[in-house]
């Protein structure tokens, strides 16, 4: 009796431990998709704070120019005002036509990954914001641009990059908008890649490694081991003088895997 009474006891501190640890991984879940759902409601929010192109028009005159002698850039910066004035940190906004992807896009090239982690108000949310390379320049802009961004299991942030993965969805989906403060941008996809992060003394290629090459034969090199790299052949090509846009984000398939886009400024 004695060592049935034992064995009873422990069964229910078993018993007690399992559900604690069910309702703890429970509770974890739901404000895992809570912060997320909330993360993108308040996306929405900025996204609505864009000037439609109607508003700018008036800003800017028929002729798409300032009537005060401004610039494309100018109109840009009317576009994104109020978001310039809620974060001096905006720098522009990515979308992939047609996919849930479109987010604002945050430079702090002293301290790169800030908003690896931050939100708009600069509060910690672990989902962060996509971000511009801190090596890379938006003005003078850098030959290749990269921007990173979160592969989110809410289906969030760069999470749907890896959708390029199918060759059908890319014919689908083969451009993306980067539109900046500084002006609007048009980039058609070349290639989908896989690779890593590599560690600081291995060897290898980098594909975020190269961001203005320093002549044509460098460039072409960095096209050669891109193209080696490609899930399949979109048969379209970057030249020397080209403007690049990479995209990056996690892939799970090896150790530092990474899925990154590269595409052309048309």
């Amino acid at each position: 009796m004695k060592k049935k009474k034992k064995r009873n006891w422990l069964l229910n501190i078993i018993l007690v431990i399992a559900i604690l640890c069910f309702l703890g991984s429970g509770g974890y879940l739901l404000k895992y998709y809570w912060d997320n759902w909330q993360a993108q409601k308040n996306i929405a929010a900025l996204e609505d704070m864009i000037l439609p192109d109607d508003s700018v028009q008036a800003q800017t005159g028929e002729d798409g120019e300032l009537e005060s002698g401004g610039s494309d850039r100018q109109t840009a910066t009317n576009r994104y005002a109020r978001l310039l004035e809620k974060n001096p940190d905006f720098i522009g906004w990515i979308q992939i036509p047609d996919t849930p992807i479109s987010y604002p896009v945050m430079y702090t090239p002293q301290d790169p990954e800030f908003y690896l982690h931050r939100n708009f108000e600069r509060e910690y949310e672990y989902s962060g914001l996509p971000f511009v390379d801190g090596n890379c320049s938006l003005d003078p802009r850098s030959t290749n641009v990269i921007i990173y961004g979160h592969n989110m299991k809410s289906d969030t942030m760069f999470s749907h990059l890896l959708d390029y993965r199918d060759e059908d969805f890319y014919k689908e989906h083969p451009y993306i908008t980067f539109n900046t403060i500084y002006g609007d941008g048009q980039y058609e996809i070349v290639s989908v890649i896989l690779a890593r992060a590599l560690y600081e003394d291995e060897d290898g290629f980098r594909y975020y490694g190269m961001i203005d090459p320093a002549s044509q034969e460098e460039f072409d090199e960095y096209m050669e081991n891109i193209h080696s790299l490609e899930l399949y052949d979109t048969g379209v090509d970057a030249e020397y003088g080209d403007q690049l846009l990479t995209l990056s984000t996690c892939e799970y398939s090896q150790e530092n895997g990474r899925l990154a886009i590269i595409a052309k400024k048309i």
